[in-house]
This record gives C-alpha cells, sequence and structure tokens, in this order.
C-alpha cells in the first residue's frame, strides 16, 4: 500500500492497462465460450459427444469420453475455458474427481486467436511463428497428457448420473456466471498488471534478468521472460524486440506455461473441483517444455 501510494499515478496507469486488456482482448474472446459451454453443458449435448470419443480418449488421456468434449472447448476458447469447464463438469457429476484430476492438466491451453493473432501477427509480427507456436503448443499438450495419463481403474467406468437442474433459467444462469467469472479474471488480470510495475521498481527482476540473460545470451529475451512468468502477454511483448535466435522458442514456453497469472485465474475455478495445485503446475511446466524443445528444433532446422 506504501509503495502504492508513493506512485499513484503509475501504478494508476497501469490499472488502466490491464483493464484494456480485459476488456478488448479477454472478454471479446472468451465470453462467448462460457456462455455456449454453459448451456451445451445443462442440455446434455456433452454427453452425447462423449459417447463418441470414449474409446478414443482413454487411450490417449486415460480419462473417459467427457474429457474429450472438455479439451475440444479448452482448445477453442483458451485460458482459462479448459478449467472452467472441467469444474462445471465435475460438479455436474458428469466427470469424476480422478478424471478432473488428469483433465486439469491438458484441458488448459491458449486460444489459436491468441497465438496466431496477438502473439503471431501483432506483438511478434511473423505469421509463420504464430503458426509454428500453434502446432508446437497442440502437440505438446497431448504428449503431457499421454505421458501423465496413468492406470485407470474399472470402477472409473461407471456411468455418471448428471445433478438435474432447472430448465427454466438456463440463459440467464449461464449469463450471470460467465459475466461473474469474467469480473473475477478481470480483477486478477489488472492486478497482475500493477504488481509488475511495483516488482519492476521495487527491483525484483534484477536477479531473475541477469540469470535469464546467462542463459539466453539476451538481456531484452531475458526480461520478457522474466515477466512472461509472472504475467504472459507482457512478457511476450518486451520480448518480442530481441533479436535472439531463442525468441521464439522462449514465447513458445511462456503461452503454454501461461505464467503466475494466467495460473491463477484456473486455479479459481479448478479449486472448485478440489484439484492439487502441484498436479496442475506440473502439467504447465511439462507443457511447456515441451513445446520449447519442439520449438527450438524447428528453428534450428527452419528459420521462421
Amino acid at each position: 500500500m506504501i509503495v502504492f501510494a508513493l506512485s499513484s499515478d503509475t501504478y494508476a496507469a497501469a490499472t488502466l492497462d490491464g483493464i484494456k486488456l480485459w476488456a478488448f482482448n479477454i472478454v471479446p474472446s472468451v465470453f462467448p465460450y462460457f456462455v455456449f459451454t454453459a448451456l451445451l453443458t445443462s442440455l446434455d449435448s456433452a454427453a452425447r459427444i462423449a459417447s463418441r470419443c470414449s474409446a478414443l480418449t482413454r487411450r490417449l488421456f486415460g480419462c473417459d469420453g467427457m474429457s474429450g468434449y472438455a479439451f475440444f472447448i479448452a482448445a477453442v476458447s483458451g485460458y482459462p475455458g479448459g478449467s472452467k469447464i472441467t469444474a462445471e463438469l465435475y460438479a455436474k457429476n458428469l466427470v469424476s474427481y480422478s478424471d478432473a484430476y488428469r483433465m486439469s492438466g491438458f484441458c488448459s491451453m491458449s486460444s489459436p486467436l491468441f497465438i496466431l493473432g496477438t502473439a503471431g501477427a501483432m506483438l511478434l509480427k511473423n505469421r509463420a511463428a504464430g503458426f509454428a507456436i500453434f502446432a508446437a503448443h497442440f502437440l505438446s499438450v497431448l504428449f503431457t497428457a499421454f505421458l501423465l495419463r496413468g492406470k485407470r481403474d474399472k470402477a472409473e467406468n461407471a456411468v455418471f448420473v448428471p445433478k438435474k437442474t432447472g430448465a427454466d433459467n438456463l440463459l440467464y444462469e449461464a449469463v450471470y456466471d460467465s459475466v461473474i467469472s469474467l469480473l473475477v479474471l478481470g480483477g486478477l488480470v489488472t492486478l497482475y498488471f500493477v504488481l509488475i510495475r511495483m516488482l519492476e521498481q521495487c527491483g525484483f527482476f534484477l536477479l531473475p534478468v541477469r540469470l535469464f540473460t546467462l542463459l539466453f545470451g539476451d538481456e531484452t529475451l531475458a526480461r520478457g521472460f522474466a515477466y512472461g512468468l509472472v504475467e504472459c502477454t507482457t512478457g511476450i511483448g518486451y520480448a518480442a524486440s530481441s533479436l535472439s535466435p531463442l525468441k521464439i522458442p522462449a514465447v513458445g514456453f511462456l503461452i503454454s506455461f501461461g505464467g503466475i497469472s494466467v495460473m491463477t485465474q484456473s486455479l479459481v475455478f479448478l479449486k472448485k473441483a478440489k484439484i492439487k495445485t502441484a498436479r496442475f503446475f506440473l502439467s504447465k511446466f511439462l507443457h511447456a517444455v515441451f513445446t520449447f524443445l519442439i520449438l527450438l528444433f524447428l528453428t534450428t532446422v527452419t528459420p521462421l
């Protein structure tokens, strides 16, 4: 509070930047998916989709067919839509706890709109890099899910009876829940925008930037990477101006990892399903590492 009071103008501007990012980027890309997925789940459409996916998802993810529905929603809507639908399916008794536990990792993805549009075209100004990051991001989450799927018990194949809900106010409830969720996300995004500015002025990033400079050999990329571990979009913005050949793999790592901001947004929903933070963090870290390695190979073979 003291630091904020001493530089209130600076942090007020950071607050406004966070609100702008939420209003102009997150709300348009996430709000429709929040409403539509809530309606689909309440109308039992998810169960019909899941019945066609069970054989594939049990082999790939070690989960019932409902995980295929959640994975599709996560791949299209991006952060934190996958975490939200995972928590909703568990709350409606459409998936077991063990399935929700596994789904928390592979149903956490960035949207194609953000990777191709915001990161690739706008920030990196390189559409080819955007497509490469998207491909690596998607492949690595599948590999991570397969690696962590574990063994499925026979008891998990039981049919879950969904909790019955009234059909009178489905649209109202879907919109209301989506608006509340978006307001919470907006508050978190804005808070992390301000936090980065405060940490920067307090010298918090000096040591991480030095360490990452030794790793990447470029201070600009190191600064962007350090910022990105807290808030992904801010970090990519800084890293985009780097000339390092490791820029694209580093950006891919940040997008797949999501940063503390995205993790907090996701855990807001996952905690409702009592998902442990350690499992979610491990999945995100492996996802990010595999994305980095795939992009490192691609950029070595073919310059982007």
